[in-house]
Parts: C-alpha cells; sequence; structure tokens
C-alpha cells in the first residue's frame, strides 16, 4: 500500500494496520522536527474525530493511498501567537471578574476551578513557544503563583485567592501578553 508524507514516499505491507501506518507517519514527521497537520485516507481528508480504535484496528489497506502533511513545530506554535494572546487576554479578564467575585464575598470556586482549566491550556501552550525559543516566558514565575493559587482554592481562603490573582498572577498575565510578538 502506498503512503506519502510530504514529498517522501514509501510502500507498506497491506496487513498493517491504520494505526501502524499513522505510527510510522508520525515517526518521520518527528523526526523531521515536525507535526502532522494533514491527513488523507482513500482520497479523503480525515479529522483526529475519526481516529477511534473501530477505525485504526482495521487494515491500512481500505484506506490507501494515505498521504500526510507536516509543519515544523516552530511554524505551527508562530502561526498560533495571535491565538493564543487572544485567549491570554481572555484568561486575564476572566481573572479579574474572579478577583472581583472573591472581593464581595460572592466567590465561585466553580468558575475558579473552569479558569484553572484554561490557565492549564495556556500554560502548556506557552511552554511549547518556550521550548521553540521564541519567547523568554514569565511561565516560571506564574507557575508557582497558580500552584499556591491552587493551594489556597483547597482550602477555600477567599482572601488569599483574591490577592494572589490580583496582586501576583494578573501582572503577570499582563507582562506574559506583552511578551508574545
Amino acid at each position: 500500500m502506498r503512503v506519502q508524507l510530504d514529498h517522501d514516499k514509501w510502500e507498506m505491507e497491506d496487513t498493517a494496520r491504520l494505526e501502524d501506518v499513522l505510527a510510522d507517519l508520525s515517526d518521520r514527521a518527528q523526526a523531521k522536527g515536525c507535526l502532522v497537520t494533514k491527513l488523507t485516507a482513500a482520497n479523503r481528508t480525515m479529522t483526529d474525530r475519526e481516529l477511534v480504535p473501530q477505525t485504526l484496528s482495521q487494515p491500512a489497506k481500505l484506506f490507501d493511498p494515505i498521504q500526510a502533511l507536516s509543519e515544523r513545530l516552530e511554524t505551527i506554535i508562530q502561526r498560533s501567537e495571535g491565538t493564543a494572546k487572544k485567549f491570554l487576554n481572555q484568561v486575564n479578564l476572566e481573572a479579574q471578574d474572579l478577583v472581583e467575585s472573591f472581593r464581595k464575598g460572592q466567590p465561585s470556586f466553580q468558575a475558579l476551578d473552569r479558569w484553572f482549566g484554561k490557565m492549564a491550556d495556556y500554560v502548556e501552550w506557552a511552554h511549547l513557544h518556550a521550548k521553540t525559543g521564541m519567547s523568554g516566558s514569565t511561565m516560571v514565575a506564574l507557575k508557582g503563583w497558580v500552584e499556591e493559587l491552587m493551594k489556597v482554592r483547597k482550602a477555600q481562603d477567599q482572601v488569599r485567592i483574591g490577592d494572589i490573582l490580583e496582586y501576583e498572577i494578573i501582572p503577570l498575565l499582563s507582562q506574559e501578553a506583552i511578551s508574545i510578538s
């Protein structure tokens, strides 16, 4: 069966399962410092939502030809900077709203927990951004304060939560937004 990654073409055994072919594609892309960004199987684009165990366990020959495009991680990260900055600004605004609710004695720990999830998403992106050497980040300081915030959240210390958000995290988020190109 025919497989292609960017301009590289090769043959794989007809008995291979789709998951084996995709693992090989991914390994080859990673060896070039890239990620697979588009997958075409049987001349139709596949999304990650279609790559479920039932599909992955099927013989790959049912999906012949399999073609994939890849991009360097740095390119993907650089292209996502604008979106990341908008997302960070939204996280910052939500942190300000949280401060207000905690200061008014109307805390929403559920909203705080959702905010932690968004922070985790941003921190993951920022880690990749820094890993690719694209910015000097405030992530070390921010990580420490987020960990401290999680501790005081567990204790439900409303005053300390407001203080950490207002005086430590929000200024760091603002500084982080400036550092994104």
